[in-house]
């Protein structure tokens, strides 16, 4: 008795669309850690610009 060919089209859909939601939860989440460290380290750049000109601002320093 031959064997039945099976169509692979359902669960290579399903692969395909699990896989996509996976990669974006994944991306958002990089996304939003790398803006916090963007953020930090300006926060840090800018202390560490007040330390070297002794709390002047950009207007003063320039």
């Amino acid at each position: 008795m031959p064997a039945v060919p099976k169509s692979y089209l359902p669960a290579l859909a399903a692969f395909i669309a699990l896989s996509f939601t996976y990669t974006a939860v994944n991306a958002q989440r990089e996304g939003a850690h790398v803006d916090a460290a963007r953020t930090r380290w300006y926060s840090q750049k800018e202390r560490g610009l007040a330390a070297l000109s002794h709390g002047a601002t950009l207007e003063q320093r320039h």
